[in-house]
């Protein structure tokens, strides 16, 4: 009996032996993937990525997908392809475009597939498909965080009034006259928002105002206004157009003009720096508003009086805008922004391209006429020549006129002289018919 099972054990390992089997020599991956959120009428990238930690020598696959929610833009679903490496590949990836159809749910597969190792052995494949979710415009939009808030504001080595709330938007603070720099610290709420205005800053004596903005995700934006009152102790107060301003005492946050020279003045027995320019003849200071904003300034020591200055600088010219000297007949007189700053103009009609302004070439001193486009942003001369044909065709049309209403009048004059005499003649003759009849008359009764 023990034969007999021996024969029956070694006859069972035979026939297993005589069977072929199928082996693998490795295994590989075929992945796709792509974001997974998209919006309806955009291209979506997907990519197509075979790996192993074998050398792989050739493989094939068919891409499958749904083509009511998807439009192949680029690339092919159907690959059969190998490597021209000397020790095969590890890694290969395909690329594709597909535009998104409609929303709702859908999927890129991997539908058959065969990859053969580097030595022509067949390799054991796993797949990675992709779901993608397509929304709206609109739904992408809805979901959007709508979080505009600050976690926390802070001033190293400073504290706020009144202490933080995200709800309060104004805080306040107070630093000594020393104090040229601070470091504003903004925390965002949300991790999807983004802030701007925060930082490291500089302070000048005086007022200075800081926006810090947060943006949510949706777009939102929320500020948060933080004033610095950097301590004065002798500010120099003054009024420009009714507005007050005070003196900038630091000549290192002034910005130099072109064609001026730095200088010093005393203003109220203080220091201040300045700076002049034969070429123009002013003198110019630095200025702050009430909202921490610096500009310059005309200073009129004789007067003691004090204008904005601002230059615009187009084609090579930099120039002093003012107001006209006289009024340009024939033209609207307008006021507009030109770089933030009130210009007085003339144009010809109320949309009207360009526009005429009349200013100082910083460079040569010299007043004239100045076209500016309104489109472009630039500006360039105004020909004389064509102010001067204005000026003669308003004389022209102001003689014409005169003439004109001489003749009138003397056209006038004469046909009342004419109806005047013949009025008179046409009294004589009846005058000397009534003589006549009563002659007559007198016959007649003797």
């Amino acid at each position: 009996m023990k034969i007999i099972k021996n024969l029956l054990y070694t006859l069972v390992i035979a026939l297993v032996m005589a069977i072929p089997l199928k082996v693998y020599a490795a295994s590989c991956n075929i992945k796709v993937s792509s974001g997974s959120t998209a919006v309806v009428g955009s291209t979506i990238t997907v990519k197509v990525t075979l790996s192993s930690s074998s050398a792989m020598g050739s493989w094939e696959y068919l891409l499958n997908y749904n083509s009511s929610y998807l439009k192949l833009v680029s690339g092919n679903t159907s690959v059969a392809d190998y490597t021209t490496s000397a020790n095969g590949t590890k890694n290969k990836t395909y690329t594709l475009k597909f535009q998104a159809l409609k929303s709702g749910a859908t999927s890129i597969n991997i539908g058959s597939y065969l990859v053969y190792a580097f030595d022509e052995s067949q390799m054991n494949v796993s797949v990675s498909n992709q779901t993608i979710k397509i929304i709206t415009q609109e739904e992408l939009e809805a979901s959007y965080s709508k979080d505009n808030n600050l976690k926390n504001l802070e001033v190293e080595g400073y504290t706020l009034t009144p202490e933080f709330n995200k709800d309060t938007t104004e805080y306040k603070l107070t630093v000594p006259s020393d104090v040229t720099n601070i470091n504003i610290i903004a925390t965002k709420n949300d991790a999807e928002a983004t802030v701007s205005g925060d930082g490291e800053k500089e302070v000048v004596e005086g007022t200075n105002v800081f926006d810090i903005v947060v943006k949510a995700q949706n777009g939102t934006e929320k500020t948060y206004k933080l004033t610095v009152e950097v301590e004065d102790l002798n500010p120099i107060t003054i009024k420009i157009g009714g507005k007050d301003y005070t003196i900038v005492k630091r000549e290192d946050i002034l910005t130099k003009p072109s064609s001026y020279e730095k200088t010093t003045l005393k203003i109220n027995d203080i220091e201040v720096p300045a700076f002049v320019s034969e070429t123009t003849g002013f003198t110019l200071v630095g200025v702050k508003d009430e909202d921490g904003k610096i500009s310059l300034a005309i200073y009129d020591e004789k007067n003691n009086t004090y204008t904005l200055y601002n230059e615009f600088t187009s084609n090579n010219l930099i120039l002093y805008l003012t107001n006209f000297p006289d009024e340009l007949k024939g033209y609207k007189k307008n006021n507009i922004s030109i770089n933030d700053v009130n210009v007085e103009v003339y144009q010809y009609k109320d949309d009207s391209r360009f526009v005429i302004c009349y200013g100082m070439n910083v460079e040569t001193g010299k007043y004239d006429y100045y076209s500016y486009d309104t489109k472009e942003n630039t500006f360039q001369i105004w020909n004389d020549e064509e102010i001067k044909d204005l000026k003669k065709k308003e004389k022209i049309y102001f003689y014409m006129c005169i003439s004109f209403g001489a003749g009138l009048i003397i056209a006038i004059l004469l046909i009342i002289y004419v109806l005047s005499k013949k009025k008179k003649k046409n009294i004589k003759k009846e005058v000397k018919k009534d003589k006549k009849k009563t002659i007559i008359n007198e016959d007649d009764l003797l």
